[in-house]
């Protein structure tokens, strides 16, 4: 049994998980990737010797959202295994191993299962837009600009209100639009989530952008920094009766964001129609993730 104790994870420990996280283009490697879910998870960690646990627990199963952070610890592994086995009426698992890290975990005895890549893009690309590649977002932008003289500034907490009463408008149009039942539970699930970014933005370390259209709010974005050179966009919701909000917002935060690179916009769900809009930007590239168990009836080994 792991003699390290499990506590709640909270605001309280940012500072501990940012000193153990590596510097990874994975949005699952910032505070904020969790802490916004904290409504439908409870998340749990733990101060084991040079590493820091993280551990979700979702309808009766715990798993890691992370792997250990800290030095390759095989004996460590198994441990984790040993603890979330106990607790589990499920397989235990560990989630968001890098393509770097996976020989390790295999090393260990573990299955690795590759997960929904996320989408990785060179920020200048987003904003110039140059080239017959874009032209599509780059004539969406500039006809929203010509249509409805916006204007542009970034998030404060003081408009959480009026954004979350377009995110409610939003999501009814988007129930409205798709019944694949995937995606109506994962708007289900965002609501929850918007409200504790767009309430807590500073709190969480996230950084945002709004659009208006004659004194009103008609997008808003949020995202965080996940290393020196990348930078995750997590949230955007815009107004769907103004046709090329979505493209002038996404373009105008990324053109704010100049000490980064490269932007990550998280993966595309398995969804058809998410995975055409990010392929419609051109990525860079698409950055590989892996999720990792132990064969059936079996621990890992403790090597």
């Amino acid at each position: 049994m792991p003699h390290w104790p499990i506590r709640p994870f909270d605001r309280t420990v940012r500072a501990l998980f940012s000193r153990h996280v590596k510097e990874a283009p994975l949005s699952a490697y910032a505070y904020a990737a969790h802490a916004l879910w904290q409504d439908h998870f409870s998340f749990y960690w733990a101060d084991a010797p040079e590493h820091f646990l993280l551990f979700a627990e979702y309808d009766g199963c715990v798993y890691m959202p992370l792997p250990p952070l800290g030095p390759h610890d095989p004996a460590l592994v198994a441990q984790c295994f040993t603890w979330m086995n106990q607790k589990n009426s499920h397989a235990a698992r560990i989630e968001n191993i890098p393509e770097s890290d996976a020989p390790f975990y295999q090393s260990c005895g573990l299955r690795l299962f590759p997960k929904s890549p996320e989408y990785l893009y060179a920020r200048d690309a987003l904003v110039t837009l140059k080239g017959d590649a874009y032209k599509t977002p780059r004539w969406a932008c500039r006809a929203f600009a010509k249509r409805y003289h916006p204007t542009e500034r970034a998030y404060c907490v003081a408009d959480c209100a009026e954004a979350m009463t377009l995110f409610r408008h939003w999501k009814a149009d988007r129930l409205a639009r798709y019944d694949d039942p995937t995606y109506q539970q994962m708007l289900s699930d965002a609501e929850a989530v918007h409200d504790r970014a767009l309430s807590q933005a500073p709190e969480l370390g996230l950084m945002g952008h709004v659009i208006e259209v004659d004194g009103k709010i008609v997008g808003y974005t949020l995202g965080f920094p996940l290393d020196t050179w990348t930078f995750c966009i997590a949230l955007e919701v815009t107004d769907l009766r103004h046709t090329g909000a979505a493209a002038f917002l996404f373009r105008a935060f990324c053109e704010t964001l100049t000490p980064y690179r490269w932007i990550n916009t998280l993966d595309d769900s398995g969804l058809p129609n998410l995975r055409w809009t990010k392929a419609r930007y051109r990525p860079e590239r698409q950055v590989d993730v892996y999720s990792a168990a132990a064969p059936v009836g079996q621990h890992p080994a403790m090597t």
